[in-house]
């Protein structure tokens, strides 16, 4: 295609691909993804199939408008994940839960409170747990959820709610 025909295109179908991006995404982003597409355009002009210019542009600004929406989802999704929580817990809640957490701890045999603070404070995998108890990766997961499982029932006779739940 030449630049010429590239540009006859531009001019009578920028109105209707403005539109057609302006019914599928926000106002403020219309102009740069019209911009955009035209950008592509004319960057592989010579490769869009003579007598298909209006359907390929079609085509592409949905591509684009995908790949617009996809990055939005995906920043709405990061901010989100930054945001503080609306509401923090009271510090008398958190001391409750210290204790009763500190209670409950106790009760535990020595080697449960080992696995849940290698997995809980540590940081380590099973496969690493097992390394450091010398027992087969198995083994250690299975120690692991027993072990769990013995401080969520002693949390629940704590009445815990809160910190069953994070287990």
């Amino acid at each position: 295609m030449t630049p010429e025909q590239f540009n006859a295109i531009y001019r009578a179908e920028l109105g209707s691909i403005t539109r057609f991006i302006a019914r599928r995404v926000p106002d403020s982003e219309v102009e740069d993804l019209a911009g955009d597409l035209f950008e592509v355009a004319w960057q592989k002009r010579d490769s869009i199939p003579e007598g298909f210019e209006v359907p390929w542009l079609y085509k592409s600004a949905r591509y684009l408008i995908s790949n617009s929406r996809r990055k939005s989802d995906n920043r709405k999704r990061i901010f989100d994940s930054l945001r503080p929580p609306t509401s923090a817990p009271s510090a008398e809640s958190i001391a409750l839960a210290d204790m009763e957490l500190g209670s409950s701890w106790g009760k535990l045999k020595p080697q449960e409170q080992e696995i849940i603070a290698l997995w809980a404070l540590e940081g380590l995998s099973n496969k690493e747990i097992s390394i450091v108890i010398e027992t087969s990766e198995n083994a250690a997961a299975i120690r692991l959820t027993r072990a769990k499982a013995s401080l969520k029932n002693f949390l629940a006779l704590e009445n815990s709610s809160e910190l069953r739940t994070s287990l």
